[in-house]
């Protein structure tokens, strides 16, 4: 059973606090130290947490706003709140709690949806080009009142660029890729959607000059409930669901998704999926 970090470095201070009593470092405690530090190296590199983990992590993030819905309701319900006014913004703030939870729950059921997915199921003709147009009309006014640019590039006369798969789980990609990069972005700043065919492979980019990811973190952007050091700055960032779930839809489609990014300068995440020759275009 894998150690608790917290518990490994507990057990690392015991060893260095025996070492300071006895004034030297015996080779025991060398080797027991070096053994502790190892676990712990494990431990923190694991791309996935244990089932527990997810459930600490889960519950920490619901227990904010229930707690505070059941605040708000129980001040209404006992009479604490005397003026209708007042009632209404009491009532008004559970709401707005209450929302603040359904991307969360959203989320985990799609991912849920996703591990049970059969690819077979996925038979639907999608056009890329559409879902890339669509995904750009809908955020394109929400991101230019943050002052930042989306253009949208796709080939001469508009090519329907089919994919087989499902049309929302693949304008969910797309919109969260989106999302992100006006997330992580910088006043001033520019987003770029762009859809094309390469070679056996409709390939869809989006690049943004936003704040960029750390190098560190670019190896665990994909993994579940994994959040670097740019979502935990963010108020925004979210729990860690998102890009996870992006890489789920991606690779049951067939396909493949990558990011290169400098700190600091931008991201450009880029999607892969194969060219369906044979499904109807129109």
């Amino acid at each position: 059973m894998r150690s608790e970090p917290w518990e490994l470095v507990r057990k690392a201070s015991e060893i260095l606090g025996r070492a300071k009593d006895d004034c030297q470092c015996h080779p025991g405690m060398v080797g027991e130290l070096r053994e502790v530090i190892s676990e712990l190296e494990e431990a923190l590199s694991g791309d996935e947490p244990t089932a527990g983990e997810v459930l600490r992590i889960l519950g920490h993030e619901l227990k904010s706003p229930v707690a505070a819905i059941v605040s708000l309701l129980s001040a209404v319900e006992v009479g604490h709140v005397k003026n209708p006014e007042n009632t209404l913004k009491m009532v008004g703030r559970a709401r707005k709690r209450a929302e603040e939870l359904l991307p969360l729950v959203t989320d985990v059921m799609e991912l849920g949806n996703l591990s049970s997915t059969d690819a077979s199921s996925l038979n639907e003709s999608v056009s890329m080009t559409s879902v890339c147009r669509g995904v750009h009309e809908l955020l394109e006014l929400m991101f230019a009142e943050k002052d930042i640019s989306f253009s949208l590039s796709v080939p001469d006369g508009e090519p329907y660029l089919p994919v087989r798969g499902r049309e929302s789980f693949l304008r969910r990609v797309v919109q969260n890729l989106c999302v992100n990069a006006f997330k992580y972005n910088k006043p001033g700043g520019s987003i770029s959607l762009r859809v094309f065919q390469k070679n056996s492979s409709v390939v869809v980019e989006v690049e943004d000059s936003g704040v960029g990811i750390p190098e560190a973190d670019l190896p665990h952007v994909f993994s579940f409930l994994y959040r670097g050091r740019q979502a935990k700055r963010n108020p925004d960032g979210g729990l860690g669901l998102g890009l996870s779930m992006v890489k789920q839809i991606v690779e049951v489609h067939g396909g493949n998704i990558s990011v290169s990014s400098t700190e600091g300068e931008g991201t450009t995440v880029t999607v892969r999926l194969p060219l369906c020759r044979g499904c109807v275009t129109d």
